[in-house]
């Protein structure tokens, strides 16, 4: 079968319910026989900024000259970007040849693939691909909360790192704070070195250090003091230890990622001796970029951000709030049905001056019709725009200036259906 057909027919459900999935995995994954052995596995988790967080790690670590594969979703526009290798998307050909691989194990074992949900397909192919291309690291980010999350299938992490834990997914996660950070913690596994974004409340903290000792892992987090130097549309600069950085990535709550990559790769450099100076992390954050995270067109005054959720949104506002732009700008918002997206909206619509509402590309979108409703409700004077059209957004945004920006925002599923992404 063609890359197009296998994609056409996965599961994408999510399979996080039944007790018994991880105990199945890591038998589907012995019989694919346990790549994740190969591998020096990095394993981030957390509500936001894993993907950033992910991207930096890899680019520094390849501009140390390491070969790493990088496991990240959603994908914006193309499913292949939720596999990186080398800085590159995954072939169709590497990707069908371990699917392959998969689906004759299951073959083998009287399964098909329908035994497997898109995400754990695309789980074991990616520890399949790393495996082949013999990656010395291997980071992987959780898609769903940690305990039951189908990257919790691997044997042992090197490194489990944690960014911001918020509210998020309260209907499979758990309801509180305490209950989402203890899901997630479940990730860590024994012999792991642990690190954490030490902004993280108290309770959270106090959760993941004491999952670690339970687990036999090492507590190895440490303060990193990250400075923002200057915050723009046009870039993030920092300094660590007095050194500055220009980071690919925009927005100041990079700092608080970076102080997670810092924490992991000192983690490295005491497990494998690595040795990374100042030059080679300048040119790795350099080139740190991320599809539809922060991402800025400087030219066409537009700004893409798959913000989801309440702590995402803050980090957009904030941004926003540090750029001092001339005017209000126009928000193009979708959002999923099962976030909290009427606290999104209170904090995004006194920023903007206009919206328009479209509708995700997802089976759990909340309607664009809908969606204009909650903006009404919650700012009567807001003028709002229902476009059912997503990709015709940019058309209807009508700029009192060629300066005024455009926002994109409130789901990675939004950007897909609105697209326009040089």
């Amino acid at each position: 079968m063609t890359y197009q057909t296998i994609q056409q027919q996965l599961d994408k459900g999510w399979r996080v319910f039944d007790p018994n999935r991880l105990t199945f995995l890591r038998q589907v994954l012995q019989w694919v026989g346990q790549p994740d052995q190969a591998l020096t596995i990095i394993q981030i988790a957390g509500t936001n900024g894993k993907g950033s967080t992910g991207a930096m790690l890899r680019e520094v670590l390849r501009a140390n000259g390491e070969t790493v594969g990088h496991f990240a979703s959603p994908a914006v526009f193309n499913d292949r970007e939720q596999i990186w290798l080398n800085g590159q998307f995954v072939t169709e050909t590497a990707w069908v040849s371990a699917y392959e691989q998969l689906h004759d194990a299951l073959n083998c074992h009287d399964l098909t693939i329908d035994a497997l949900s898109y995400f754990e397909v695309w789980t074991i192919v990616a520890l399949l691909v790393f495996q082949a291309e013999h990656v010395t690291y291997a980071i992987m980010e959780a898609g769903l909360g940690g305990r039951d999350d189908a990257t919790h299938m691997v044997g042992q992490a090197a490194v489990v790192a944690y960014t911001e834990i918020g509210l998020d997914h309260q209907n499979i996660l758990g309801q509180t704070l305490t209950e989402i950070a203890q899901n997630k913690a479940d990730l860590i596994t024994p012999g792991a070195r642990v690190v954490s974004d030490l902004a993280q409340p108290d309770e959270v903290l106090t959760i993941l250090k004491a999952t670690t000792a339970a687990k036999q892992a090492t507590w190895a987090a440490q303060p990193v003091a990250v400075d923002v130097k200057q915050d723009t549309p046009a870039g993030l600069v920092v300094s660590v230890a007095g050194e500055r950085y220009q980071l690919g990535l925009v927005g100041a709550f990079q700092r608080r990622n970076l102080g997670v990559v810092w924490q992991i790769l000192a983690a490295l450099e005491t497990r494998d001796q690595l040795s990374i100076d100042v030059a080679t992390r300048r040119r790795g954050l350099a080139q740190a970029h991320m599809l539809g995270r922060m991402q800025v067109d400087p030219t066409r005054h537009i700004l893409w951000d798959g913000a989801h959720n309440e702590d995402a949104v803050q980090g957009l506002v904030a941004s926003l709030t540090n750029w001092k732009l001339p005017e209000r700008p126009i928000l193009v918002l979708g959002v999923l049905a099962d976030k909290n997206y009427q606290q999104m909206l209170n904090i995004l619509l006194p920023m903007v001056s206009a919206v328009i509402t479209v509708t995700p590309n997802n089976p759990r979108a909340l309607s664009a019709d809908a969606l204009a409703k909650t903006v009404q409700a919650v700012a009567a004077e807001m003028p709002v725009t229902v476009m059912d059209q997503a990709p015709l957004a940019y058309a209807m945004a009508q700029r009192t200036s060629p300066s005024q920006y455009i926002i994109v925002a409130g789901s990675f599923y939004t950007l897909n259906a609105v697209g326009g992404f040089s």
